[in-house]
Order: C-alpha cells, then structure tokens, then sequence
C-alpha cells in the first residue's frame, strides 16, 4: 500500500490550498508600497540632474555664442539695437533647454548685457516640468561665474552658495 493511499486527507489538503491569502497580499502591497515611496524621490531626483546636465550644455553653448559675438564686435551689446543680444541671442537654437524642437522646454534662457556692453548675464528660468525645482533659476556671468537668481531656489538649501555647489557641480 503506497503513502497516498494510507492519508488521503493529506492529498486532498494540498489540493483546496491555493493561491494566496488576503494577509499575504496585503504584506506584499505593503512592502511594495514602502519601496516606492523610497526610490520614487530618487527617480525624480536622477531625472532632475539629467536635465540640468542638459541645462549646463545649453549654458555652455550660449557662453560660446557671446564669446563669438564680442570677437566679432568687441562688445556683448545693448538691448536696444534687435541685431544685439538679448533679441538676436532669443533666436539661437540655445535660447531654451532642450533644444528647439526636440521637447517641452524646461529652460527658457535669456541675456543680459551689463558693464556698457563689456559685460552679460545669462539666466536660465525654469520652465515646465522643472517649475518646482529646488536649485532655482541659475545664471552664469561673462567671467563663469555661476549663481541663482535671488530668492528663486527652494527650502532645501541654505543659501545659495549651497544650492550652486550641489545643483551645478
């Protein structure tokens, strides 16, 4: 006489039982939801620092674009001639981050000469999905110097040295 045959309480047993039970997928909902509220903060934090990466090669491109422009006329110019940044600076290909072209801009970028001329300021204004940014408009100067626009980070760093430091190492 074989096992089966002695307990076939057992065989059937093992038969009514399956699937899961509520607690077990409660515990599994439960446990899945702590690990997406962990890595979610995360996620958009790494999407957040790509896109200013992208920012920092707009930036770059811009600063390029002025350098050009004062080889060829020996100043940054004025706002009031449309052939001088910031109107000509506005049709660039650079003026947003991304591109023109290649997505919703998150970056609008604009200049500012300063100095008579010797001298600009570029701002990058959040724009999009990147409105709640906590490391705030950046700027970046003729010398390199890079800042934020005042009052336009968030409440996660202390000042604004902190914020430059972290957001556009």
């Amino acid at each position: 006489m074989s096992f089966w045959a002695t307990k076939p309480s057992i065989r059937h047993a093992s038969r009514r039982q399956q699937g899961f039970t509520l607690l077990e997928l409660m515990i599994v909902v439960v446990v899945v939801g702590v690990l997406a509220s962990i890595a979610y903060p995360s996620y958009i934090e790494y999407v957040a620092r790509g896109h200013r990466a992208q920012l920092k090669t707009q930036l770059q491109a811009a600063q390029h674009w002025m350098e050009r422009y004062y080889s060829e006329r020996y100043f940054y110019g004025n706002a009031l001639n449309s052939e001088d940044p910031p109107a000509a600076f506005a049709n660039q290909a650079f003026a947003t981050s991304p591109p023109a072209g290649e997505g919703d801009a998150r970056y609008t970028l604009a200049v500012t000469p300063n100095g008579g001329g010797q001298g600009y300021q570029i701002t990058a204004s959040r724009a999009g999905g990147m409105t709640d940014d906590p490391c705030g408009d950046p700027t970046v100067t003729h010398l390199g110097v890079k800042g934020l626009v005042e009052d336009s980070r968030g409440d996660r760093y202390d000042d604004d040295a902190a914020a430059v430091a972290a957001c556009w190492r």
